[in-house]
């Protein structure tokens, strides 16, 4: 993780990172939160960025430990829980392997914060997500995903051939190609010059159970097209592109 590139971007954050509850098309994530928060001693908002999520946890849990790297973020997720005093605020880079600076968690969220395209810094964010869930407790995961990325480009080359594209110029126009092919086919994709991690739903299940943890349920959290591409024609709709809404549990 790169703790200037998040502290330059704290200042626009809104503007510039996707927000997941924001696209949260018929509330699932929202919902799964207030479910499994209800009545909880702990919880931890890990990578909580400006608190978009937090208040959710700490209007049900006893104590809600919000993470992030970036200063600048956390001084905004503190405005943005002013009317709770059950939040406390910690400066921690997961992916450097520090041990996390409070006890496991009941319940523990993680939206889209495994995201590096480095391999030894995302097994490091692993082994802390996971190390933040107690005995007994439920990890809530968001992870962008591999299967709707390559969706989105199916979607491109059907634009593509539907305004009149010869079928060579159609595949040229329409697939990623930010990364070499050993990256691309591990996941990684560019997201606007970022190289980005995206995960098949077998590779989560298989990351949570190397780590002892049972997945419950994975869900797809559906998107708008507008996030995909500018303007997207009206004949474009659903299924829509996704992410992976992931729950699973410490027994």
């Amino acid at each position: 993780m790169n703790r200037a590139y998040w502290e330059e971007l704290s200042d626009d954050y809104e503007k510039q990172i996707f927000s997941v509850l924001g696209h949260d098309r018929k509330r699932q994530l929202a919902a799964l939160i207030e479910r499994h928060a209800d009545g909880l001693k702990t919880a931890a908002d890990l990578g909580c960025g400006p608190g978009q999520i937090t208040p959710l946890l700490a209007r049900s849990c006893g104590r809600v430990h919000a993470c992030d790297i970036s200063d600048g973020l956390l001084d905004q997720a503190r405005a943005a829980c002013v009317d709770f005093d059950n939040v406390v605020y910690h400066r921690h880079d997961l992916a450097r392997g520090d041990p996390l600076p409070f006890p496991p968690s009941d319940l523990v969220l993680c939206v889209n914060v495994i995201l590096t395209a480095d391999l030894e810094k995302r097994e490091r964010l692993w082994e802390q997500v996971t190390g933040a869930v107690a005995t007994g407790g439920t990890l809530l995961l968001v992870l962008p995903s591999h299967e709707s990325a390559l969706y989105t480009n199916f979607r491109r080359l059907d634009w593509h051939v539907r305004s009149g594209l010869e079928a060579d110029d159609a595949i040229r126009h329409s697939f990623d190609r930010e990364g070499n092919v050993p990256q691309l086919e591990h996941g990684v994709r560019g997201i606007e010059g970022v190289k980005t991690k995206h995960f098949l739903r077998e590779e989560i299940i298989v990351q949570l159970a190397d780590r002892s943890l049972t997945v419950d349920t994975v869900e797809k959290l559906p998107y708008s097209w507008n996030v995909e591409f500018p303007d997207p024609p009206d004949w474009l709709s659903a299924p829509y592109p996704w992410n992976w809404l992931v729950v699973a549990h410490r027994a």
